[in-house]
């Protein structure tokens, strides 16, 4: 029998000061507040109720929470969670299944608490006995110029996914803070352990689990009604999908479809639907005029090139009354490689026979026999050559020389980019997203699975993903799971850049920029840039997360003007 969900939770916010009477209010998301401080909110979609309170409870506790949870969430429920968080029972909290954020308010303490697998951006800011949290950083913010870090502005130009605040500070994964009148500890109450296996493992027997496991991921949604998932036809949202129907999931796939053949992938995303018999929706996407939304206020810079994509997405998306969504996020984390040698293949927890068939490999590959053996040593991965570090960094020639900047190294543990459209495209719609690769025990397993299992070179080709290829080669036609190489994904982005160079001009080009007026864009190289198609092309990525940023600059430009906080107008 399915377990149905019933703690869907877009968020929380708090304003209190420790030691003070504190109010709770349960609000639907965006809704205006109807006082500033002294308050503890619950977001909930229109018509859904808040967190219940304990029995007989009588101490003022508030407990809040943001995000999806393995319900039933009931008066008991809420109990058990407030107890452990007051006893410290970590074991206890951690257990709690599905993605859990969230804070409880005591009479002299404020616990913000995210668990190992909650994707929520969970936010606080502590001034003396002020405590100040939410899942919107706006919220935090008091208008000021040293609100923003300007090495991170710089970043987000050249596209990295980067925390561009000084003062909030995100509650890490599995990571407890109580703040109390004597101070602020910070501890990591959960982690993902990999999951205890018999040695060699092999690669078949690790996609027969990551089966059973995704299938127990997905069962919760099979009594929900229905629900959407974004497909875009590679392995990860199939993987999702095709466990979806075979839980018996009442399930429609929306996906962002271009009209430019190298980039189109629709074939896939329709071969999948039309398989397993689930209803497809090809959603046009925009890359004219209005490619660069100009929404307001931005919580963090989109470093991203397909905002107004996703936009239009959320809004077929809600026209078609679907409130919850699915997608294949975490696949790439989970089951893509990172890292890949020699030293990977020799020294794994793999079968003899299958180190012999790697080897061969490896042999057979594109890279030189000298680099193979040199990737004997641990410290030495042959995928460093794609890492966008050193001579492969993303082009900002555009921008002033910044020195000392880091390279751009993925950060697993917060994504401003995926906060921003929960924050400015799904919540506002009623509309929550939930990972099911990012199940806790999709995660201990591949934790446990061998770097060598992550990448499959055969004859030359690198293949990625093969424990989810041989989890769907019997489930899905070849045509998906074989598919080798990519379409040029960035081929809508760089066609946008070459035919709208006057749109860059006039966003970051002019004297009333805000990253000319920091010193970030250069104008006279910027002008450069924008002169020569081929370079155009070369930085459209850059460019599009540039001129994000810029529209992310002057809300918070406007906020300075006025002197305020985002508090009423971000909640309003």
């Amino acid at each position: 029998m399915a377990v149905v969900l019933t703690g869907d939770y877009p968020g929380c916010y708090g304003d209190v000061r420790l030691g003070r009477p504190v109010t709770y209010e349960c609000r639907p998301y965006g809704e205006r507040l109807s006082r500033p401080g002294g308050v503890a909110v619950q977001w909930t979609r229109a018509g859904a109720s808040g967190v219940p309170a304990p029995p007989a409870d009588g101490a003022g506790r508030h407990l809040t929470l943001s995000g999806v949870l393995h319900g039933p969430v009931t008066r008991s429920w809420s109990r058990r969670v407030i107890e452990a968080l007051e006893g410290g029972h970590d074991a206890e909290l951690a257990a709690v299944p599905g993605p859990l954020a969230g804070c409880l308010v005591t009479a002299d303490k404020v616990f913000l608490f995210r668990n190992a697998v909650a994707p929520e951006g969970l936010l606080y800011r502590r001034e003396g006995s002020r405590v100040r949290w939410s899942t919107d950083p706006l919220d935090l913010l008091d208008g000021t110029p040293d609100d923003l870090d300007e090495q991170a502005l710089w970043r987000c130009c050249r596209g990295d996914d980067v925390f561009v605040y000084r003062h909030p500070q995100p509650v890490g994964p599995g990571e407890l803070v109580v703040m109390d009148a004597r101070g602020t500890t910070r501890r990591v109450f959960d982690r993902i352990t990999p999951l205890e296996l018999p040695r060699r493992t092999s690669m078949a027997e690790y996609a027969d689990l990551a089966h059973h496991m995704l299938l127990d991921a997905v069962r919760p949604y099979a009594g929900r009604g229905r629900i959407g998932i974004m497909l875009s036809g590679g392995l990860d949202s199939s993987a999702v999908l095709t466990a979806l129907v075979e839980v018996g999931a009442d399930v429609v796939a929306y996906h962002m479809h271009t009209d430019d053949p190298l980039a189109d992938e629709s074939a896939y995303a329709r071969t999948v639907c039309d398989h397993l018999g689930v209803p497809f929706v090809a959603v046009p996407t925009e890359s004219g005029e209005g490619y660069l939304s100009r929404a307001r206020p931005f919580p963090h810079p989109f470093v991203g090139f397909a905002y107004r994509w996703v936009e239009q997405l959320a809004e077929r998306v809600h026209e078609d009354g679907i409130t919850f969504l699915t997608w294949g996020a975490d696949g790439d984390l989970c089951f893509g490689p990172y890292r890949y040698g020699l030293h990977d293949v020799l020294f794994g927890d793999i079968a003899p026979h299958e180190k012999a068939a790697l080897c061969r490999g490896l042999i057979t590959s594109r890279w030189e026999l000298s680099r193979v053996l040199r990737s004997v040593r641990r410290s030495s991965s042959l995928l460093d050559e794609y890492l966008p570090v050193g001579a492969n960094a993303r082009p900002t020639e555009f921008t002033a020389p910044a020195p000392g900047v880091p390279d751009d190294r993925y950060d697993s543990d917060y994504s401003a980019k995926e906060h921003t459209m929960d924050l400015m495209l799904w919540w506002p719609r009623g509309i929550l997203r939930c990972s099911p690769l990012g199940d806790r025990q999709i995660k201990r397993l591949t934790a446990r699975m061998p770097h060598a299992y992550r990448l499959l070179v055969h004859q030359g080709r690198m293949i990625p993903k093969p424990v989810l290829r041989l989890l769907l080669s019997t489930r899905l036609p070849a045509t998906v799971w074989r598919r080798y190489g990519r379409l040029w994904q960035d081929s809508p982005h760089k066609r946008y850049a070459i035919a709208h160079p006057h749109v860059f001009a006039d966003l970051i080009g002019t004297p009333q920029s805000q990253l000319v007026a920091r010193g970030i864009v250069d104008r006279s190289r910027l002008a450069a840039v924008l002169a020569e198609p081929a370079s155009l092309r070369r930085h459209s990525e850059t460019l599009i997360c540039a001129a994000m940023t810029e529209l992310f600059l002057r809300d918070h430009a406007a906020l300075t003007r006025e002197g305020g906080t985002y508090a009423d107008t971000a909640t309003g």
